[in-house]
């Protein structure tokens, strides 16, 4: 049974794990592990912003909400005060969220008020404890919630609609729910991914079914304990079956004379799989795409405000200014919350947004981001979660912020250490992953020159190949199967390295991984997580990044990651592509692609962020961490013992050259000065 168990919750893990905006649902450990008995548990302020979040605690038989309260504390660093009565403990202020004359603590197991107080509440496994701070004129407030289950055959399981506490989780609705119909739940609790739904009921289920939970038709991003839920929405459980891709065998078709093709398109079909079906894409096609998704935002009336980070980012590489309100929007954030953040990924998205938008994060009236990012307290360890490294080295080199080289490098040590052994990064277990590895590639892209980063770079490269399916994509479980978004990122990565998306390296029998990212986009212009589902803003997104940043490689214009204006100077030595599994091509230009003009191109992209010097002598800094990169205590070796690709111009050379043209100068302007002397005596 419980083999069961943890085989649903990695299945049920597919849906936490759907990258778009994978990066940012939590701080996710490299360690998790399932718990033997385990509740979670949340505070609430009066205007339902968190005091803490959800947090799993580890029980032993006859603990009381009052015991996980304060271990919750202990773990949080929040104060728990109480006064201590006969009938038990009354909780009086939880951190620096006091009880007042108008506001007392309210304890909800479940989505539901306890009908004893919390020192004599004794939880089980699974539980949901929320303690929120509410008005004594209004203390038990609840929202309706309407909670669907469905077998594998469509069959309802439950159709029911509920009242729970304001505040509470999808995964509220459902115990009252399933409690109503005389249903049990089958959980499990992780201590970093939180409650996973094993069952419900006595459903059957295959060897590869699992519970796929969403909220009003969208896949939940969280645990389903971590999203809360609002009045009149619908949550959703369906039993779904997760399929391995099937073996194509490839089948070559040579086209009859009437259906060869132009000489120009027959040349874009080069890099293209024999599947006729699957249309070629070339430069002129890529921002049609990046039109169509701009189409799609102004449809939906997308506002470019705090919140949508990941719209700015893209918007950033098109022909559209980021708005002004959006600033003034993360300004009136860092005003309210006096310039702290609690949330790490929150911090990191804003500054990359920030520099999209070309505002200095180091400035934000008077408050320095980058200061709070370096020394945020899931820094102060020097082993960041995976994705918060990733993210925070995307942030320091969004606009080349001066940073200390100890805190560079144990961003670019931490990703490292953390590299699976064949290659590739995964947020969790031994399968790396597409969309971590893709942004892990991004982060990373800037530093290839050292001999560690490259070895690291090389193999994942190799992996994001030879893990492509035969439709072009990657099947993932964690992802609920091939998703769009593991496309994107895959694309984003290379791409920042240099490495071609359309080349022969990642172009299987349906396509290259340019060529399957278009069979997501919908009528609407947005894409799809799956295939067969409709648009989603967080595909959507990741898809605009996508094209963008094959653009950003065909011009050689740097990384979607990266703001800063390029140097025009061409590079001292023409840089050498990543190894590739295969010999790559490099993307074909277009005379329609923005940025292209008619002037001859190099064979290669432009280095990426080494070129992009500046007055602070940031190059300096790379050498520098290259330096102390190379005596890190790290786990990855140079196995081929090559150099890296040079993308680090060097600024001793500049220097040099400019110090040379300013004696030049000088020169000139002596004799001119005699000149001028002479004739005028």
């Amino acid at each position: 049974m419980k083999n069961r168990i943890i085989k649903y919750a990695a299945f049920l893990l597919s849906l936490l794990l759907i990258v778009g905006n994978l990066t940012f649902i939590q701080p996710l450990a490299v360690h998790a592990a399932t718990l033997d008995d385990a509740v979670t548990i949340k505070a609430i302020d009066e205007n339902g912003e968190e005091v803490f979040g959800v947090t799993a605690i580890e029980i032993d038989e006859g603990d009381t909400a009052f015991d996980v309260l304060l271990e919750a504390g202990e773990k949080k660093d929040k104060e728990i005060q109480y006064d201590e009565y006969d009938f038990g403990n009354y909780v009086t202020g939880i951190g620096d969220v006091l009880e007042t004359n108008t506001h007392s603590w309210s304890f909800n197991v479940n989505g539901k008020a306890a009908d004893v107080g919390a020192s004599s509440f004794e939880v089980e496994n699974g539980d949901n404890v929320l303690f929120a701070l509410r008005d004594l004129d209004d203390f038990s407030p609840e929202v309706s919630i309407n909670v669907t289950a469905t077998d594998i055959n469509d069959n309802a399981i439950i159709n029911k609609e509920v009242a729970i506490a304001t505040g509470s989780s999808a995964y509220d609705a459902l115990y009252q729910a399933a409690a109503q119909e005389d249903l049990s739940l089958d959980v499990s609790v992780d201590d970093t991914y939180f409650t996973f739904v094993n069952n419900v009921g006595e459903t059957d289920l295959g060897p590869n079914d699992y519970w796929n939970v969403a909220v009003d038709n969208e896949a939940l991003s969280t645990s389903i304990a971590d999203h809360p839920v609002q009045e009149g929405q619908e949550v959703q459980l369906q039993v779904t079956t997760y399929e391995s891709p099937e073996d194509v065998e490839e089948e070559e078709e040579t086209p009859s004379e009437e259906e060869e093709a132009p000489a120009e398109e027959a040349e874009d079909e080069s890099k293209t799989p024999v599947d006729k079906e699957t249309p070629a894409i070339n430069a002129k096609q890529v921002q049609v795409n990046v039109d169509d998704i701009l189409s799609y935002m102004d449809a939906a009336s997308i506002e470019l405000s705090y919140g949508s980070e990941w719209w700015v980012w893209g918007v950033a590489h098109t022909n559209r200014e980021i708005p002004d309100s959006y600033v003034k929007s993360i300004e009136a954030l860092v005003k309210d919350n006096e310039g702290e953040f609690r949330n790490l990924f929150e911090l990191e998205k804003i500054i990359i947004g920030l520099s999209a938008a070309g505002k200095d994060a180091t400035d934000i009236n008077g408050t320095n981001l980058i200061e709070k990012l370096a020394t945020h307290s899931w820094m102060e360890e020097g082993d960041p979660a995976i994705n918060a490294a990733i993210y925070g080295l995307l942030a320091i080199d969004s606009a080349e912020f001066a940073v200390s080289e100890d805190f560079r490098t144990m961003l670019i040590t931490s990703i490292l250490d953390k590299e699976l052994e064949n290659g590739g990064w995964s947020f969790f277990g031994s399968n790396p992953s597409p969309d971590i590895t893709g942004m892990a590639l991004a982060a990373l892209a800037p530093y290839k020159e050292d001999p560690k980063v490259k070895t690291a770079i090389d193999r994942a490269v190799t992996y994001l190949s030879e893990s492509q399916d035969a439709e072009g994509g990657y099947d993932i479980a964690f992802n609920g199967g091939d998703s769009s978004e593991s496309v994107s990122q895959a694309i984003i990565g290379l791409a920042a390295v240099g490495a071609d998306p359309t080349s022969p390296s990642f172009t299987k029998e349906g396509g290259n991984l340019l060529q399957h990212l278009v069979k997501f986009k919908q009528e609407d212009g947005g894409y799809s997580h799956l295939l067969d589902g409709g648009s989603t803003d967080m595909s959507t997104q990741q898809a605009l990044l996508a094209f963008v940043a094959y653009q950003k490689l065909v011009n050689g214009t740097g990384s979607v990651y990266q703001f800063s204006a390029p140097v025009e100077e061409e590079p001292p030595n023409e840089p050498e592509q990543p190894e590739d599994p295969e010999d790559t091509e490099k993307p074909e230009e277009d005379p329609n692609q923005p940025g292209t003009d008619d002037e001859p191109k190099d064979e290669d992209p432009k280095p990426e962020k080494g070129d992009n010097t500046s007055d602070n002598g940031k190059n300096n800094e790379t050498n520098e961490h290259v330096k102390q990169l190379e005596n890190a205590g790290n786990k990855q070796t140079n196995a081929s013992g090559e150099k890296l690709p040079n993308t680090s111009t060097n600024t001793f050379n500049f220097l040099a050259s400019g110090l040379v043209l300013l004696l030049i100068g000088g020169a000139i302007f002596l004799m001119w000065r005699k000149r001028q002397a002479n004739e005028s005596m």
